[in-house]
């Protein structure tokens, strides 16, 4: 892993917007934890980031940034996924989805901030550790992450108020309030149309509130106890767990998805409970039992497109997946709410500075000529793997203009060049 010293050329671009937003002061601790994020194989800690940034910055100083200094995560952010969209050719009038969702994360400190009894969704057990509610756009099949926020139990909130608390006093939302506050404050760049997709947890008033308060269409999952009343039939009550297989088995309609199995849909309008009025579209795939029923407030799409679109919302797993792999979104170690969930944007901004490079590896003309194509970027492992070759090759250009090093420098050159 090469040395993190001077501010590498390639970052200038990306990291324009931020050092207006953020300031001289915190800049450099800024882009060299967001750097060493990206670059780093394997945990991200802060002894690690701090040898990689040549003892350039301490341990205290970088957890003091995190932890003390006054800077907007979210802000920050929300501009660099809006500066991400633009730079893979958003204009006016596209469309981009909208995915939410959460993940979980096991963590055994006993006194940091808001760990409370949780269920890994993923492990199917009960353990300590933090929830955590992301939102993505996805525009060209790309993801772009553009907010996150750690939840924090009643409990803890509580005790957060108390004029004795070490932390910061945090108010408590509930999953849903936060999803609906990462929906609140979406901003696009020019006028465009949103689609919000989410699974059958955010299904709820508040999360569609949200979605119309900002104008949004939205697509989501419904759990098959919630009760539905066909158009004409105010008073014919229908759960889904047995209207959505009749529906089907009477009125569905066998449907070609692209890079798909075959999906046998049906959809009908009505009024659907804590949602009001819905198109639900009921799918099951080929050769397989399950079902599913998805909901929509835009009552003129037809079934197929419904599902075209809820398909969509697949790629914020992944996102997770990656940041926790490569990224380290899980390799946090401090104790206070307000530095787990900057360094958990950092995490996002790493992720937003690969794309951002990959974007430029792929380069701007082709990126206009393939306009509202979808883009075959690299992965992320790809991409820390060419950003590690450009720090390299940052590093050996920093030799060899030094005075000291010249000869040295020109040597190794020499050496990559071949």
């Amino acid at each position: 892993m090469p040395k993190i010293g001077r501010f590498p050329p390639f970052g200038k671009r990306f990291f324009k917007r931020v050092r207006k937003l953020i300031g001289c002061c915190h800049f450099s601790h800024f882009w060299r934890v967001v750097m060493a994020i990206a670059a780093i194989e394997g945990r991200k800690s802060l002894s690690r980031i701090t040898a990689v940034c040549k003892q350039r910055r301490t341990r205290q100083a970088l957890s003091l940034f995190l932890t003390e200094a006054e800077w907007d995560a979210p802000e920050i952010l929300l501009d660099s996924a809006l500066s991400t969209l633009r730079r893979l050719g958003w204009q006016a009038g596209d469309s981009v989805y909208v995915v939410i969702d959460d993940t979980q994360k096991k963590k055994r400190g006993k006194k940091m901030d808001a760990v409370s009894k949780i269920f890994l969704h993923a492990e199917k057990v009960y353990a300590q550790g933090h929830t955590i509610v992301g939102c993505a756009f996805v525009y060209r099949k790309v993801v772009i992450p553009c907010a996150i926020r750690l939840w924090a139990c009643e409990t803890y909130c509580e005790d957060s108020q108390a004029d004795d608390h070490p932390g910061d006093a945090v108010d408590f939302r509930k999953l849903t309030e936060l999803a609906a506050d990462c929906i609140e404050a979406i901003r696009l760049p020019s006028q465009g149309k949103a689609i919000v997709l989410f699974d059958s947890f955010y299904l709820c008033p508040t999360v569609l509130r949200a979605c119309k308060n900002k104008g949004f269409r939205y697509v989501g999952a419904a759990k098959k106890n919630r009760i539905f009343r066909p158009d004409g039939r105010p008073f014919d009550k229908k759960r889904l767990s047995t209207y959505g297989p009749n529906t089907l088995r009477r009125l569905g309609r066998w449907h070609t998805i692209p890079n798909k199995k075959n999906h046998r849909l049906a959809d009908r309008v009505g009024d659907l409970s804590r949602a009001g009025r819905v198109k639900l579209v009921f799918s099951r795939r080929k050769s397989e039992g399950s079902w599913i029923a998805l909901a929509t407030n835009e009552t003129r799409w037809n079934a197929k497109t419904v599902l075209q679109h809820y398909l969509n919302r697949w790629p914020i797993e992944v996102l997770f997946k990656m940041s926790k792999q490569h990224l380290g979104l899980g390799d946090y170690q401090f104790l206070r709410y307000r530095a787990v969930e900057r360094y958990l944007h950092l995490v996002m901004i790493a992720h937003l500075l690969l794309t951002h490079l990959a974007c430029d590896k792929l380069g701007a003309k082709a990126i206009r000529q393939a306009r509202r194509l979808p883009l075959r970027l690299p992965s992320v492992a790809q991409m820390q793997h060419t950003l590690r070759s450009m720090l390299w090759d940052d590093a050996v250009s920093a030799m060899e203009q030094g005075p000291r090093y010249a000869e040295i420098g020109k040597k190794l050159k020499d050496i990559i060049e071949l």
